[in-house]
């Protein structure tokens, strides 16, 4: 009993002086120290020809998932572990533009550390969540948060991201991952309104057999030789979305080759196409356009975009068409189509010569923008 009462008596003591560790030095301190020391071999820096990003080791063997945005445009992408290591990547498990999911594979033997993930259905708003990403850069970045709101399709939280950190890893307090970081709202609007996307949209893919790069190809051309009809219609539906036209070529023109083109996407191809030649200056994607407007025009889908198209882009292209019977099937069928180009031409008339190209240039963009407005607003 004597040795009880003494062995309290040290412990009280102890606690008096602060010499025992506190649960909130524990928790505060050491835990997510040991978190970040844990995980942060588990995550990857990705560098492409022209941006940078994050991504998260899911297979010993270096399979990893990042969000396909971060190598959307890549020519060729390796990545970088915290201990300085490099890897080409070169092959796919899994790519889904829509859902903004890339699910790759590294060139080597060599075994990595893979992140344990953890279903997100089990969050709780309030829970305390850990971001490791590579932020402007910025490599291995660790910072914290917490779950503001989540469903099915997202998870919102407060951990401070910026552009870089898209693909990193989302951990709750065990170290475990539920989500990889995909989009920040307008920072310049409101701050640390972050989203991710929860482990179901990736975690069942990533023992899908995987599709080499044997032939050493740029990326974006390894994609297209990798591809079918439904991803065509996934990349095209992406280029929308992103705004991004120039990149929609760089994935698609292939297809146009080696595909009948669906039906439904021959308005969207011929506009798509205008977009593109305005990026890059190649005739070939305004022939195409033109090509594909006049798929619309035979097939009656869209017959004021394809008439208001047909009537203006053979005169920038300076083609031996005649536009007469579309410029007259305008101004009888579709007036507001028909006064939007008779001011469009005039206004290329008053450029002050054929060398303004700034001024040329204007009335295009104005054009291609009418294009795109007609896709989605009918008489």
């Amino acid at each position: 009993m004597k040795k009880i009462f003494v062995f309290l008596s040290i412990v009280v003591l102890l606690l008096q002086q602060n010499i025992v560790f506190s649960s909130e030095v524990i928790y505060s301190d050491y835990l997510p120290t040991s978190l970040y020391n844990d995980n942060v071999n588990s995550v990857v820096y990705v560098q492409t020809q022209d941006s940078s990003g994050s991504g998260v080791l899911l297979k010993e063997d270096g399979t990893f998932v990042t969000c396909f945005h971060v190598i959307a445009n890549a020519d060729y992408i390796f990545i970088k572990l915290e201990d300085g290591s490099i890897y080409y990547v070169n092959g796919f498990r899994y790519i889904n533009p829509l859902t903004d999911v890339a699910i790759l594979t590294l060139d080597t033997k060599r075994k990595f550390k893979p992140i344990l993930p953890e279903n997100a259905k089990q969050l709780k708003i309030g829970e305390k969540v850990y971001v490791i990403s590579n932020p402007q850069g910025i490599q291995f970045v660790f910072t914290d948060g917490m779950i503001n709101q989540y469903n099915k399709d997202y998870i919102q939280f407060s951990a401070p991201i910026s552009s870089g950190s898209s693909g990193g890893a989302l951990l709750n307090s065990k170290g475990h991952l539920v989500g990889i970081i995909t989009s920040q709202f307008d920072p310049s609007a409101a701050q640390n309104i972050n989203f991710a996307l929860p482990n179901h949209y990736f975690i069942d893919k990533i023992n899908v057999e995987k599709i080499t790069n044997g032939k050493n190809l740029k990326w974006t051309e390894f994609l297209v030789e990798n591809a079918d009809k439904q991803q065509f219609r996934s990349y095209a539906d992406f280029a929308l979305n992103q705004s991004n036209f120039s990149m929609f070529y760089k994935y698609l023109q292939p297809f146009l080759v080696r595909y009948d083109v669906p039906e439904d996407l021959y308005q969207q191809v011929s506009v798509l196409a205008f977009y593109a030649y305005l990026f890059d200056g190649m005739e070939s994607n305004l022939a195409d356009s033109i090509k594909y407007l006049k798929f619309v025009y035979e097939r009656n889908l869209n017959e004021e975009l394809a008439l208001c198209g047909l009537s203006l882009i053979p005169i920038i292209l300076d083609a031996s068409i005649d536009t007469t019977d579309y410029v007259v099937a305008l101004y009888q069928k579709y007036p507001r189509s028909y006064n939007k180009l008779s001011e469009l031409i005039n206004k290329m008339d008053g450029c002050s010569s054929v060398e303004d190209t700034e001024c040329f240039s204007e009335v295009i963009v104005e054009y291609a923008e009418y294009l795109f407005y007609l896709l989605d607003h009918r008489n």
